[in-house]
């Protein structure tokens, strides 16, 4: 790349010196241009900037040419086309020019060329040219015109009429002058592809050969477009025809074969050949291998038998001969036991040697077989006359054993002591002590015997074990009503409590009058308890109550603060010496302030703290060095009210507050850690802090408020701190009693406000717009845009605000859009809050604005508070909170603007709605005030929490609204009120609306009970429904109608399939309405129709509910319409023919329901009501009254049917008018839900077989495809093993390989082009193979990989048997047996073999015989046939000679292993 880039700046050089020198060299060659003099003739020469210029001299000849080498030439730039000179030119005018150079144009129309009169001669170029009037024609217009209308143009031809003639416009497939003249469109061969052309008439046809098709036979035919190939064969078109070029694997003509490779039957040894797609494989039997199973195994390879076994081949296994090794088994593994005759008696254990073997005898057991047994009776072991029992004695010592004992010779050793009743141990020299056990109850003393026991009974105790408690109460020893409680060696009695002015009753029994109490000095509420000495003296004791303390209760012990100061005292036992076990305090306490410290123990290392914080309880402690506890409980305990605290500091911090109800939260808080006995408690706890801590102790403490409230009852390691001991030099701000203010009960913020008890003081958090110290006093609104003036109010921000920024104010308008408050920094807007549709919404850019979805702009006062908090945005607002959306963070700086109400002229305030029009109050930037007035201070005396305006204009103090009434008109006598930005008109009682003008009707309640009134825009209706049964109603208009009848309309619901609805006539005129076969029927006859229209609905309303029918012209404008019926306010059907109004039901009586059961309501005729009750006079003009007829019954209502609860199957019965319905729980059906539902009658299942179930079904899918329905194809491709970057394409139940270039195979498995042995691949054990797709390596035994490079790990599958370790050799494992199994996988345990060996015993001795009576008979047999053979004189081989032959035929016969393997 270096050489390069030097290379290119090289060449650059080079061309750049080229051009440079041959720039200088032409330069130099156009300075000295006329140096060579190039001018003859007498010519001057002139340099120009890259030539020269020869001025030839006009005397005293002509010269011409670049050097003035040429005589003078006149028509050297000819003016005209025939010019002669030399030394002047002459031209030779061409005809129709003339003139000097024959510029002149020659006028050929002077001698009147055109036959006149009517002719035109217009001049030409060289010519002219004449036009001729209307039927003459030729050059000079004396030739007559054929014209069009002689028709001369033929076959269809258009004629086009010209100034001089015609002219035809031929017809498809004619030409000529007069289209006389056949087309033949043959004659281009339009036709491809040998296609035959047949000539028609203006076209032609093309017969197209086989294989092509198109109007001229240009398309072939493609006969791959159907896709005829299969199996992802490539389809070739050809003419006519296809070829498919079929994928490996497949042949036919459209590759619809599978290529069975199993066909040649290449799998050799008995092996299974399995096809596959473009190849086979052989699933070889045990003992071949190879691509074609064509290699047999050598098993012997592998040297699988030990101990210098011989290792015989065999197909799929080897044979092991083991003899004369010592050793036997399937591999020579196992040495011959000795031990396999069981010589060791006694079940001992025979240790197997070589040739040999050893008995380890049980204990108790002798002998070089284990044969003698030990009598261990014979010393004479046992005492006190107990017998001596071997415990190898199993037929007495079973006897002594529980049932289902069996003998073990691990315990046979020893003996057994049968010891008389009284004695125990092990040689019965023990005495046995009854009492061990402790049998006697109750405390109660045991006093062994011999073989026995005996109790000594507790007081109130009896029995032989004293299990029998003596109930003192039975002698009933209580007097005077008193309840006995039985106790042990006692009684107490429960004496009545006494009655109002009695004297109580005590003593032991109850009989003696207590009078203690009768001259007590208890104090301060304090309960006196009497007593009864032991020695029959009268006293008393004082419970005292909380705050007091001492015998009598005489001593307070409550004290206050009144100011945040803090005391300190001693704490010192009464004996002196300071506890090493821990330390605790206890207390009661009262305070309303959030954050103090109300006791610190010790010095800044070492403390034990107790403080409020957040108006919940906190201790915190740390001791010699170590981590420091906490203890929380969550308040509020800064409530006023009185709490009972404890805080131990031992086994770690315990706190634990005593309040009469847990449920607010827990009540006790503890953290464990080293207990403090393993420290000593430091002598600086000494010293307690009251009520706060020293300043440098507070870094300990989460508060740094002194405490101000009430403590009493408190108690330091259980003595009572009282305050009157307390150094009056160290009480400062201390006061004995608790004296306390209840500030907020008088509620000193006025209502407007929250009160805040400080204890010694109160604080008032002012709602908004009050303020002042008791929140008194109110800001002043403001008025903006009053009286269509346009108002705003500018301010400097003078601080920063930051990123939780708030705006708050109340607002009131009625106003639907309008900019209410904008901060601008450096001129630009980065937050607006402004209104639009009476909602607020809240712009920061570049977000889109923020809406909160609640109508502010009601004309009421509303409290808003817009918070940022981050970059999301939140408005607060009658007690709920909106989340608006997010935005960009917001804050505020020193030098923005903001703006309230508006902007100045100019900066662009209609885009957020215009100027706000009504009233802000208290508006405020956190808590900073943004006042109007500009006269209650200035900016250098402005308080911190308020900004004063910089610009006000047209803003109005208070809340004022504009004068509504002006130029409004209150009808029917209305007063007009000015409401705030508004008017209200007060109407008399029966008139409403904005302004009056709507006369309320219903007001006086005319109708009748049942009815419902409607008012109407000149009277009123009474609504009501009603049940028919055939009892029909007249009504008559008496001409009141004012507008056409052009619509007819009710509502119904019935079940009847027929029946008369509505109907009226007049002379010929007639309409009728009803039910033909449950469906609207019509038939009418106007004055306006030639004959009657009948005609129907096509939907069914007789179906028990409610339907809004009507009939109405299609075009109620015209005379005549065809008329449409709507059901359910859906168009139905119309009339086949027109017909107008019916207007003649003005004057008709109407009559309705004539033969109909069902119920009607709101029946109009022309949009005019049909009361179903007698209404009196009603005021409107036009209205239909009764004129007879029976009533209704008012309501509608139909057949009990559901009475009966025909559902079944908790079914719902639902009341359809005169049926019933049953409204089925899933998974049934049928009328009456009997019948369970079969959900696969819809056959949910798109893939797979659906099973019903209850309510529910179930698609078993077949494979490859899942979900509820079996609509989803389960990715095949999950888990795929396509290879070598190979892509998984998706199929049904399956997936594709999609190879990449370079490799193929089913799962792209095989190079390619494919790998070939020795060249591309080396099997490092074993050996290649060239395949189909390239060499394949079969693996030597052992070892495995793609090119065997890896050895196998037998021992991975764990084959060794009961705790047994694997050792992985080469093709094999050998498994390392733990004592007690044995075996190739330690499968067999040796004390199973110990279990057979007793048949063995008699197995292995009779074989041994048995072959060896074999043995001895055949080399009988052999001597005597060798002799035979010498006493015939036959030749017999010596020795060496038979050896020699035998060795010889080893050697051919034991063919070498590699050969074997071929």
């Amino acid at each position: 790349m270096e050489l390069r880039r030097t290379a290119r700046a090289v060449r650059g050089t080079l061309l750049l010196t080229a051009m440079l020198l041959e720039w200088g060299t032409s330069y130099s060659e156009m300075s000295s241009k006329c140096w060579s003099l190039p001018c003859q003739n007498g010519g001057t020469c002139v340099d120009t900037e890259d030539d020269y210029t020869c001025l030839c001299p006009h005397t005293p000849s002509l010269y011409m040419g670049k050097d003035c080498d040429q005589p003078f030439d006149g028509c050297p730039s000819p003016p005209c086309a025939n010019c002669t000179g030399p030394e002047s030119h002459a031209c030779v005018c061409p005809p129709g020019l003339t003139g000097a150079d024959c510029l002149v144009d020659m006028d050929d129309c002077e001698g009147a060329p055109c036959r006149p009169p009517h002719s035109r001669c217009v001049d030409r170029l060289a010519g002219y040219t004449c036009h001729c009037p209307r039927g003459w024609g030729g050059a000079d217009c004396s030739s007559p015109v054929e014209e069009c209308s002689d028709q001369p143009c033929l076959y269809g031809a258009s004629c086009l009429q010209l100034p001089d003639g015609f002219q035809c416009v031929c017809a498809p497939g004619f030409r000529g002058e007069r289209c006389e003249e056949g087309v033949d469109e043959c004659r281009s061969r339009p036709c491809q592809n040998g296609a035959l052309c047949l000539d028609g008439v203006g076209t032609y046809f093309c017969f197209c050969v086989p294989g092509f098709q198109g109007y001229n036979c240009e398309i072939d035919i493609n006969e791959c477009a159907s896709r005829p190939c299969r199996n992802n064969g490539t389809c070739v078109n050809e003419k006519d025809r296809y070829t498919c070029q079929c994928m490996l694997g497949y042949a036919g003509v459209n590759c619809e074969l599978e290529i069975d490779e199993c066909a040649s039957r290449p799998c050799q040894n008995g092996a299974t050949c399995r096809d596959h797609l473009g190849l086979y494989t052989c699933d070889c039997l045990p003992g071949y291998e190879g691509l074609d199973c064509e290699i047999d195994i050598d098993e012997c390879e592998s040297s699988p038998c030990l101990n210098w076994g011989t290792c015989i081949d065999r197909v799929d296994s080897y044979e092991c001969d083991c003899s004369g090794t010592g050793f036997t088994g399937a591999q020579c593994e196992e040495d011959i036991p000795e031990c396999a005759s069981d010589p060791c008696q006694h079940n001992s254990t025979c240790l197997d040697g070589v040739n040999l073997y050893t008995c380890q005898c049980w204990p108790g057991y002798e002998g070089e077989r284990c044969e003698v047994d030990v009598d261990e009776c014979v010393p004479e072991p046992c005492e006190n006359g107990a017998e001596c029992l071997q415990r190898s004695d199993q037929e007495r010592y079973r006897h002594l054993q529980p049932e289902g004992w069996e003998f073990s010779y691990a315990d046979a050793a020893g003996y057994l002591c049968l010891c008389l009743a009284g004695f125990t141990g092990e040689n019965c020299s023990v005495n046995t002590d009854e009492c061990e056990s402790d049998p006697c109850q109750n405390r109660a003393s045991c006093v062994d015997l011999v073989n026995g026991y005996a109790c000594e009974c507790q007081p109130g105790f009896a029995g032989s074990e004293c299990q029998v408690d003596i109930d003192e109460c039975a002698s009933q020893p209580c007097q005077n009503g008193a309840s006995c409680e039985d106790s042990i060696a006692g009684y107490s009695c429960l004496c009545p409590e006494p009655e109002p002015g009695d004297v109580p009753l005590g003593g032991h029994n109850c009989h003696i009058r207590l009078l203690g109490c009768t001259e007590h000095q208890c104090q301060n509420g304090a309960t006196c308890v009497p007593l009864l000495r032991l020695d029959g003296e009268h006293s008393y004791s004082c419970r005292c109550p909380v705050g007091f303390h001492d015998d009598h209760c005489s001593v307070s012990t409550t004290f206050s603060f009144s100011t945040p100061e803090f005391v300190l005292i001693d704490v010192t036992p009464a004996n002196g010496t300071r506890k090493d076990l821990g330390s605790a305090a206890m207390l009661r306490f009262c305070t309303t302030l959030p954050d103090v410290v109300m006791l610190y123990f010790g010095d800044v290392r070492d403390f034990l703290s107790l403080e409020i914080v957040a108006g919940g309880l906190l201790a915190r402690a740390a001791v010699g060095g170590a981590e420091r506890l906490e203890a929380v409980l969550p308040g509020p305990v800064n409530d006023g009210e009185w709490h009972e605290a404890i805080v131990n500091l031992g086994a770690g911090l315990r706190l634990r507050l005593t309040r009469s109800n847990c449920s607010r939260g827990p009540c006790v808080a503890e953290v464990h850690s080293a207990p403090l006995w393993l420290f000593s408690i430091p002598p600086s706890f000494a010293r307690v802090s009251l009520g706060g801590a020293p300043p440098e102790l507070l870094v300990n403490t989460a508060s740094d408020g002194g405490f101000m409230g009430c403590m009493e009852d408190l108690q330091i390691d259980s003595q009572t701190v009282l305050p009157q001991n307390i150094p009056p030099d160290r009480a400062h701000g201390l006061e004995v009693g608790c004296s306390r203010t209840q500030w907020c009960h008088s509620d000193p913020c006025s209502g407007h406000g929250h009160c805040i008890d400080m204890w010694a003081t109160f604080f008032c958090d002012c709602y908004s717009p009050y303020h002042g110290d008791n929140c008194s006093e109110e800001y002043l609104p403001w008025t903006f845009s009053h009286e269509g003036s346009l108002s705003y109010a500018s301010y400097d921000v003078r601080s920063n605000h930051g990123a939780g920024l708030s705006v708050s104010l109340l607002l009131r308008s009625r106003k639907q859009a309008g900019l209410v408050l904008q901060l601008q920094r450096e001129g630009g807007a980065y937050l607006t809050v402004y209104l639009q549709d009476g909602q607020l919404h809240v712009s920061v850019p570049p977000a889109p604005p923020t809406i909160a979805k609640v109508t502010v702009t009601t004309g009421e006062w509303q409290l808003l508070t817009v918070d940022f908090l981050h970059d999301r945005v939140f408005l607060n607002h009658a007690g709920s909170r909106y989340f608006l959306g997010s935005v960009p963070t917001v804050w505020a700086e020193a030098g923005d603007v903001a703006y309230i109400g508006g902007l100045p002229q100019g900066h662009g305030v209609e885009a957020w709605g215009g100027h706000f029009k009504g009233c802000l109050w208290d508006v405020r930037l956190d808590r900073t005030r943004l006042e109007v007035d500009t006269w209650n201070g200035t900016l250098d005396s402005a308080p911190r929490d308020t900004y004063f305006p910089r610009d006000v204009v047209n803003v109005e103090p208070g809340c004022t609204s504009d004068n509504s009434c002006q130029g409004v008109l209150c009808h029917n006598d209305g007063l007009c009120l000015v409401t705030w930005n508004d008017f209200v008109c007060s109407c008399h009682e029966n008139f409403t609306g904005k302004t009056c003008e709507t006369r309320l009707w219903c007001a006086s309640a005319p109708c009748a009970t049942g009815s419902h009134c409607v008012d109407m825009a000149d009277g009123y209706e009474c609504l009501t429904e009603a049940t028919f049964e055939n009892n029909a109603l007249q009504y008559s208009s008496e001409g009141s109608l004012v507008s056409p009848v052009t619509d007819i309309s009710m509502e119904l619901r019935t079940r009847a399939q027929d029946a008369l609805l509505l109907q009226a006539s007049n002379g010929t005129q007639l309409f009728r309405l009803g039910l033909q076969n449950g469906s609207l029927a019509v038939e009418m006859h106007s004055r306006d129709s030639v004959q009657p229209l009948s005609f129907a609905s096509k939907a069914p309303v007789a179906d028990g509910d409610w339907h809004h029918v009507q009939l109405a012209m299609a075009e109620p404008r015209h005379t005549a319409s065809p008329w449409v019926i709507t059901v359910d306010r859906q168009n139905d059907a119309g009339s086949p023919g027109a017909s107008g109004s019916l207007d003649f039901l003005n004057d008709s009586v109407v009559s309705l329901a004539d033969s109909f059961v069902g119920c009607l309501r709101e029946v109009r005729v022309g949009g005019v009501y049909l009361p179903f009750v007698d209404v009196l006079e009603v005021p409107q003009r036009s209205r239909f009254l009764r004129h007879g007829g029976r009533d209704a019954q008012a309501g509608c209502s139909g057949p009990p049917v559901c009475l009966s609860q025909p559902c079944l199957n908790s079914g719902t019965c639902e009341d359809r008018f005169g049926l019933f319905y049953c409204a089925c729980t899933p998974g049934w059906e049928g009328q009456y839900c009997q019948d369970n539902v079969d959900d696969c009658t819809s056959r949910p299942c798109i893939h797979g077989t659906c099973h019903d179930l209850l309510a529910d079904f179930e698609c078993r899918c077949p494979t490859g495809y899942g979900g509820k329905t079996c609509e989803k194809d389960l990715d095949d491709c999950e888990g795929h093993i396509c290879k070598n970057g190979g892509t998984c394409l998706d199929g049904a139940n399956s997936y594709t390989c999609i190879c990449p270039p370079d490799f193929r195979g089913p799962l792209c498995e095989w190079s390619y082009p494919p790998v070939q042995c020795d060249t591309d691949v080396i099997c490092v054990h074993g050996e290649c193979n060239d395949g189909l797709w390239g060499a394949n390596c079969t693996c030597s035994p052992g070892y495995t990989g793609e090119r065997c490079e890896t050895e196998m790990d037998e021992c991975q599958s764990n084959p060794c048997q009961h705790g047994g370790s694997c050792l992985d050799h080469l093709n094999k494992f050998l498994c390392i047996c733990v004592p007690g199994f044995a075996g190739p996988y330690c499968e067999t345990s040796k004390q199973e073999q110990k279990d057979r060996i007793p048949w063995l015993v008699v197995a292995i001795p009779l074989a041994c015989c048995c072959l060896l009576l074999a043995a001895i008979g055949l080399t009988l047999a052999v001597m005597t046939a060798r002799k035979k053979r010498q006493s015939e004189g036959a030749y017999s081989p010596s020795q060496q000679e038979v050896a020699g032959a035998r060795l010889e035929m080893d050697s051919v016969l034991k063919v070498p292993p590699e050969e074997r393997l071929i």
